[in-house]
């Protein structure tokens, strides 16, 4: 591209307002830089056709590409809005997901569930409330591999009753070598909320929130069953 020196200015001067503040040469910038460029160019030493042709062939494929850009988005938000539609069917339903968090009503024991990688010789479980403070820690042995459960008395470590909110769990186990074992915890219950605070569905089963991906099994809700 032949651009004088006075032309370069002029170009940017052109440019500069409709670019400012964006990275992305879109079609009306660009149809200025290429109307600048033909009323600046050297009269001694034209462009040649072909590099003229060239750059019209460049704007032909930008305007695709952004068509393209602007058809990809709108089927993004298409899909998004049957996602987000098609997640509260899960309201009602029954699920296991992944979660060491539980909401306590104080009414006394507690069951919680989680999976093991492995059986286990030892474990210990310790119990925390929302401050994560510990609360309670204490031994529950030999742990077999694959999901259990086991039952909380809602007793803090001096053995007194603990107030309704939310707790979590966590679980040290290894086995007779020594060997650290990994132990999960789980979530089981009706989803009884779904969030879309941040853009995407998130359900939860008694305030407590869980992903889409953490989920391991949907199951029938009772009254589906009875139906």
């Amino acid at each position: 591209m032949n651009v004088t020196l006075d032309g370069v200015s002029q170009l940017s001067a052109a440019t500069t307002a409709s670019t400012t503040g964006s990275s992305d040469l879109g079609e009306e910038n660009f149809m200025k830089l290429l109307v600048t460029q033909l009323q600046n160019q050297d009269p001694l030493n034209p462009q040649s056709n072909e590099e003229f042709v060239a750059q019209l062939a460049t704007f032909s494929s930008l305007e695709q590409l952004v068509s393209l850009n602007s058809g990809v988005d709108a089927l993004y938000l298409a899909s998004a809005s049957m996602n987000n539609a098609t997640m509260t069917q899960l309201l009602g339903n029954d699920v296991v997901a992944w979660s060491n968090e539980f909401n306590y009503d104080a009414s006394g024991a507690v069951e919680l569930n989680f999976d093991s990688e492995t059986a286990t010789s030892s474990a210990t479980m310790t119990i925390s409330n929302a401050d994560g403070d510990v609360i309670w820690s204490g031994e529950m042995g030999a742990l077999e591999s694959g999901e259990g459960s086991w039952t909380w008395d809602g007793l803090d470590a001096d053995g007194n009753a603990v107030e309704a909110g939310l707790y979590s769990f966590d679980i040290d186990a290894s086995t007779e070598t020594g060997d650290d074992v990994t132990v999960s915890g789980q979530i089981h219950g009706t989803v009884d909320g779904m969030s879309y605070e941040d853009g995407s569905p998130v359900p939860s089963v008694g305030d407590v929130e869980f992903t889409l991906g953490d989920i391991l099994r949907v199951e029938s809700s009772p009254t589906d069953q009875e139906d």
